[in-house]
This record gives structure tokens, sequence and C-alpha cells, in this order.
């Protein structure tokens, strides 16, 4: 009996260290996920059902949603858009295509994100 709790604390231990490791990794995993200008310049254009495009239009929805946040709560939005233009990677992508050739200077990688709320900013001021 002794033996078998034995292989059952090493089974356990086994276990937590596997769980550690993958938990590890999902971590890492997470640290990088953000796009950057160089994954956009490479990328954004050729496919527009790729992983780059969804990033991109979940960025947009989330800036969006903040920006309704902000506006119901009486607070200066981030950016003002006309009312009736829906924004989406159509019309971001030419704003990100002109950030970029405007600033040369910036690294490969700057956070798409960012880039997003900057293009806004600067094409939809309030």
């Amino acid at each position: 009996m002794a033996v078998f709790a034995t292989q059952i604390e090493g089974l356990k231990m086994r276990v937590s260290k596997f769980a550690l490791a993958l938990l590890t990794a999902c971590f890492t995993l997470n640290a990088s996920a953000e796009m950057t200008a160089a994954q956009y310049k490479l990328w954004a254009h050729t496919d527009n059902n790729s992983v780059y495009a969804a990033y991109i239009t979940g960025t947009i929805n989330a800036l969006g949603w903040a920006n309704g946040d902000l506006v119901s709560k009486k607070r200066p939005p981030l950016f003002c858009p006309p009312q009736n233009l829906a924004i989406g990677n159509q019309n971001v992508y030419p704003l990100l295509d002109q950030f970029f050739t405007n600033h040369p200077s910036i690294s490969d990688d700057f956070p798409i994100g960012l880039a997003i709320l900057r293009t806004l900013q600067a094409a939809f001021p309030c």
C-alpha cells in the first residue's frame, strides 16, 4: 500500500509540474500577442480572413466600445467620427498606411492598436 501511495504522490507531482509548465507557456504566448507595425505591413493587405484582419477588426470594435462608454458617461471621447460612418478595416487600412508613411521612423515593434487609435484621433478629431 505504501508503494501505491508513493506512486500516486509522484504522479501528482508530475501533473503539477506539467500544469505549471503549461500555464507558463500560456502567459508567455499572451505576452507577445500584440500585433506590431511590422506584422501589419507584411500581412494586413494580403488576406481579409487572416488573424491579422481579425485583430484589427477587434481593435476597432474595442476602441468604438470605449468611445461609446466615454460618451455615455459624459466624458470626452477618444475620437469623433461622423454619425453615419461605420468604421471598419476598409477605412482604417488607408489611415494606417498613411500613418506609417508619415512616420517612417516608427519602430517595427510599435503596437498596431496604438497606431489605430492615433489614426482615428487624427482623422476624426473632436
